[in-house]
Order: structure tokens, then sequence, then C-alpha cells
């Protein structure tokens, strides 16, 4: 045998033959030629089957959708007319009925009975609910009976309200504040919600299911979307006044580490509408005027609204921002490691074996005092320059500040958040190592002079702030000098308009004695 053919026949095909040196090898290629139809024919009749079975159950869930939404939607309109019917005497409050509180809040009761202060209403429908939608409520209560409070939800195409009982939970300290015998302690109110639609216009609270109420909040309802800004400072009740160039200093320093937009809530602050003006017109901060609820002595009266302005805040950005940071005038959260906060988190999340956040990330408190010895080598006006002398990293959970996905928080407090949105999920919660931030509070000592000694005696310096000197200094000077120049165009303003009034008395003056 030819030992080339016998390694690699040649084979050759006609169109009705096979003519094949090897026999064998051309029985098997006939063979395989006369299966593949079969093949072919079993593998298209198995894909049909397979097609139809999938398009039956396609089917039978899209019905099954279909007959659970139905079902839902029919009982929860049940419910909503059984709702409606509960107080059908009940007419929505007019104009004239409803009480007002230094010209901000809204008001139920009198000395006898129950008392509601509430501010503003929120429509919830956050991805983590579900299907479960509700009213949030904002504000105070106090001497309710045990029965609790009720909801009067008001829709534009009826005249009596859907009749709810408010469910409660407590938003600020528990001991609450005492105005004469009555204790007001500071409350979320929530009103649950039998349909996604129609949407509820107003809400009123009232301690009696059926009885009238001088409270109409217009409920307001936070668009869904992609988040306008990565971080938002939402800052506690603000009153007294702060020095302009260290509110300057503040937002400049947390607009450079990643802060896009600011809002403060306003208890009568003093001197500080030029500065603020200034970053309104700027785009990065809003203010809402947010006046004393109750009348408390000394600083307990803006104090008493916080919780209220905090989760106000919150709920107006829940889709708007990312993460709120809960902040105050005095204090900076200051990457030890980076240059800003995005890369500061995305670094604590990969230490984190990049575990998905779910309420926030909170960062330990550390004094700095504003009357330890100063560095006079540093420009005066520059906080975090000069008061480099701080106390030990407090422990966990000691006043730290936070990070806070709104998305997850139900309630919002000064430090971090009060109550996450679902308690039975039992959300992590970071704690971020002092390694890479922590809080720096600059304030002056407010303990016992024993316990501020043992503060002074133990300090020592971190230049940790210094590191973000040649980038801020330089913008706080153009904004303090915009700002002066601002205020001496107003004071030149302010003069030609005192000649102009001038002249045209001199003027009148001619007139009626000539």
């Amino acid at each position: 045998m030819n030992l080339e053919h016998a390694s690699s026949p040649r084979v050759e095909f006609d169109s009705l033959s096979c003519a094949c040196k090897t026999r064998m090898y051309c029985r098997n290629i006939v063979r395989l030629i006369m299966r593949f139809p079969i093949f072919l024919v079993t593998f298209l009749v198995l894909s049909i089957l397979l097609l139809s079975l999938q398009e039956s159950h396609d089917v039978l869930r899209k019905v099954s959708t279909a007959k659970s939404y139905v079902l839902r939607n029919a009982r929860a309109e049940r419910e909503l007319h059984a709702g409606l019917l509960l107080c059908p005497h009940l007419k929505r409050p007019n104009q004239s009925s409803i009480q007002t509180l230094n010209g901000y809040w809204q008001y139920q009761g009198s000395i006898e009975t129950e008392e509601i202060i509430v501010n503003s209403a929120f429509f919830d429908d956050r991805p983590m609910l579900g299907f479960s939608t509700w009213i949030r409520v904002l504000g105070m209560a106090a001497n309710f009976s045990s029965s609790g409070l009720y909801c009067h939800l008001w829709y534009e195409d009826h005249p009596n309200p859907y009749v709810t009982q408010a469910v409660l939970n407590v938003t600020g300290r528990k001991k609450g504040y005492r105005l004469g015998k009555k204790l007001f302690i500071q409350y979320l109110f929530s009103c649950h919600l039998t349909t996604v639609y129609p949407l509820p216009s107003h809400v009123s609270l009232v301690g009696n299911q059926c009885d009238n109420s001088s409270i109409l909040l217009p409920v307001h309802r936070p668009l869904r979307t992609n988040p306008e800004h990565e971080f938002g400072v939402c800052v506690p009740v603000s009153f007294g006044t702060i020095p302009v160039p260290q509110f300057v200093e503040w937002i400049e320093f947390l607009h450079l580490l990643g802060v896009t937009e600011f809002n403060v809530y306003d208890s009568n602050m003093t001197g500080m509408t030029e500065v603020f003006d200034y970053y309104i017109n700027r785009g990065w901060l809003k203010v809402f005027p947010s006046p004393p609820a109750l009348n408390l002595t000394g600083v307990d009266g803006p104090k008493f609204g916080s919780a209220a302005a905090l989760n106000d805040c919150m709920m107006r950005n829940l889709y708007r921002y990312r993460l709120v940071l809960v902040i105050d005038f005095d204090e900076v959260i200051i990457p030890r490691m980076h240059r800003n906060y995005s890369a500061m988190l995305s670094y604590v999340d990969s230490v984190n074996n990049g575990k998905e956040l779910t309420i926030g990330y909170g960062f330990r408190n550390t004094f700095f005092f504003r009357d330890m010895k100063p560095d006079s080598g540093q420009p005066s006006h520059l906080w975090t320059m000069v008061h480099r002398t701080r106390s030990e990293v407090a422990k966990y959970r000691a006043a730290p500040k936070s990070f806070v996905d709104p998305l997850q928080c139900l309630s919002v407090f000064n430090h971090y958040c009060f109550l996450p949105l679902k308690p039975k999920v039992r959300p992590l919660y970071l704690s971020v190592q002092p390694t890479v931030a922590v809080t720096h509070h600059y304030r002056l000592c407010g303990f016992t002079k024993a316990k501020c000694k043992e503060f002074f005696d133990a300090g020592y310096q971190d230049d940790t702030a210094l590191r973000f000197k040649d980038d801020l200094e330089p913008r706080v000077k153009v904004t303090l000098k915009r700002l002066e120049d601002l205020r001496m165009k107003q004071q030149q303003q302010q003069l030609e308009m005192q000649k102009v009034t001038r002249r045209v008395k001199i003027f009148n003056a001619f007139l009626q004695n000539s």
C-alpha cells in the first residue's frame, strides 16, 4: 500500500454517487449526511415547543400580575371610599380658619386640649417602601390622648377628607421641651395612603378623629430623578451671627471638598444678609426662614425646630442629593489622605470590601478649641489654619457628623440618621476610621474649667488643614474682596439716593416759597 494514500485518503464526490478509495471512510460520511435532516428536524421541533411553553408562561404571569393589580387597586379604592365616609360632615379648612405661629408654623389646639405644631408635608414613595406610600408631616405636639392623632387627607375632587390614624416617630430628644405645664416633643407624623393616585393635595392633623382642624398643609411631591448633586449640606436651625470671614471660609472649604449645594434654616440671624445674597446669586445656597415655634428661653426656642428643619431639607432633596451632609458652621470633615469627599468615600467603600451603603458614613469628632493658643503666623481670618491644636478623637457615636443616604433614612438628626426607613433590615452604618478623616470642630470650650484645662493640657498640634491652604486661601480672599466691593457700591448708591432726596426737598421748598 502506498503510505501517502493510507495516511491521507483522497475523497471525491459527485451529485449522484460517492467515489471513494477508502470505502469505510465514505460509508461514514454518507451516514452522517443521512442523519443530519433528522437532527435538524428534532432541533426545530424542540425549539418550537420551548418557545410555546415560554409564551404560555409569560401570558399566565401577565394575567396573574394583572389580576393582582386589579385586586390590589380594587381593595385600595374600597379602603379610600371607607376612609372618606368616616367623617362626612367635615369640610376643608378655609384660609381664615388656619392658625399660624410666627407666620411659618401651622397650629392646632388650645390650652385645654392637644397642641400640634407643623411646618411642611411631603409625599413619600421611596423605592425601598415597595407599594407602600405615605404622607410625612414634620413638627411637634403635646398633650394628646393615648388614642393618638389623626390625619385628614384632602383630595381635589372630594369635599370631605380621607381619615386615617397617624403613625408617630420621635425625631428629637425624647425628654422634649417643657413650656408651662406642657411637654412638647418633636415628631414625624406619618399618614398611610391606600393608593398612589390620586395624590392628596393637602393634609390636616387633629387629636380626635372627626374634629375640625386649623391646619391645612400643602403636600410636596419630590420628583424622582437622578441626583443633581453628589453632596448637599443641611445645616440645623441657625441663629445669632457668625463672622462673615468664617462663614466664607466654611462654605468655600466644603465646596473645595465636593459639596455643591447648601441649605440654611434661618432663625433670625443677624449681619448675614449680604453674604447670604452673594452665595444665593452664585447658585450655591438656599435660605429658608425658620422662626421659633415656641417662646422658649435662650437657645431652646430655635433649637426646638432643628429636627423639623433637617428633615425638611432631607425630604426636599430625596432624589436631588446622593448623600446629605448634616453639619454646623463651625465644623468641617477634613480628609487626611485624600483631596475631596468623592475619593475619600470611594476608598472607604473599597476597604470595606465593597459593601453596599445603606444609611451613611459617620466621622468622629475632634475639638479644635478657639481659646487654645492660635498660630499667629497664619492668616487671621482662616480659623482652620490658625486653630490647629486639637483634643483626642471622641468615642464612636459621641457627637459625630455624617453623610446620610436620603433614600434609606426615615428621620435625620444633628449627628446621624436617627431612624432608618426600614428598621428590620438592620442596614449598615459605616464608622470611618480617624486615620481617613475626622470632624474638625472649631468652638470655644464650654465645659467646666477643670474639664477645659484637661483638654488644653492634653492638646497637640494637627496640621492636616494646611494641606488645603494653597487652594482655600485665594478662594476666601477673592470672595471677601467681592463682598467688600459690593458693600462699598451699596454705600455709594445710598449716598447718591440721599443726595437726590435732599435735592428734591430743596426743590419742593423752593416751589412752595415762590
